[in-house]
């Protein structure tokens, strides 16, 4: 993955570059890290191309992180990310292990390895929390349970469906929620006494 697929996200998430008015900035932007910060929260993006750049990361880049960390705002302390970009095969088992390291490595700040858009959604602030819902439809769903209901009494129990929809849709009109309870009773217990041919009121 290339590192601008992150950048554009964090910028479609209100992210803004950051500059710092000192030598760190150079020697940050010499190692090909680029600061995004938002309101509460401060992320470095680098992109690392090969594997031994990425098991080197500790000799170099974490200590030009932790250089920087004077300069950045107190506000950002707590909530500073290192996004580590792989543009390059990561399949091997021995750089796996070291990637779980690196995860696991919250010294400086919270470090994410990145190696393809799925891995964005292991990043709290950066997930899609659009979550689709599909509207409860009681209608819908007393429909499809009375006929299961009838299925299963069989022929030998009478229950009269014409005296419980009639009663369903009159009581529905009036007063939802009491309909809903007597409904759901009925399906969920088999209360057949309820809705008898001779017990409707």
């Amino acid at each position: 993955m290339k590192h601008e697929t992150v950048i554009k996200l964090l910028e479609e998430k209100g992210f803004e570059n950051f500059l710092l008015e000192s030598d760190v900035m150079t020697q940050l932007e010499q190692h090909n890290i680029s600061i995004w910060a938002s309101e509460s929260k401060l992320v470095l993006v680098k992109e690392y191309r090969t594997k031994n750049s990425l098991i080197d990361w500790k000799l170099e880049d974490q200590i030009y992180i932790s250089t920087a960390l004077q300069y950045f705002p107190n506000k950002y302390i707590n909530n500073l990310y290192f996004f580590m970009v792989l543009d390059f095969n990561s399949d091997d088992i021995a750089l796996r292990l070291e990637i779980n390291k690196i995860e696991k490595n919250d010294l400086v700040c919270k470090k994410y390895v990145l190696e393809n858009e799925a891995d964005l959604n292991r990043v709290p602030f950066l997930m899609n929390l659009m979550i689709e819902t599909e509207e409860f439809s009681f209608d819908k769903k007393f429909q499809e349970r009375i006929v299961k209901f009838k299925e299963e009494i069989g022929k030998e129990k009478n229950l009269n469906l014409e005296l419980i929809l009639d009663d369903y849709f009159s009581h529905y009109s009036n007063d939802k929620q009491t309909s809903k309870i007597k409904i759901e009773t009925l399906l969920e217990t088999g209360d057949l006494n309820v809705y008898s041919k001779n017990s409707i009121k």
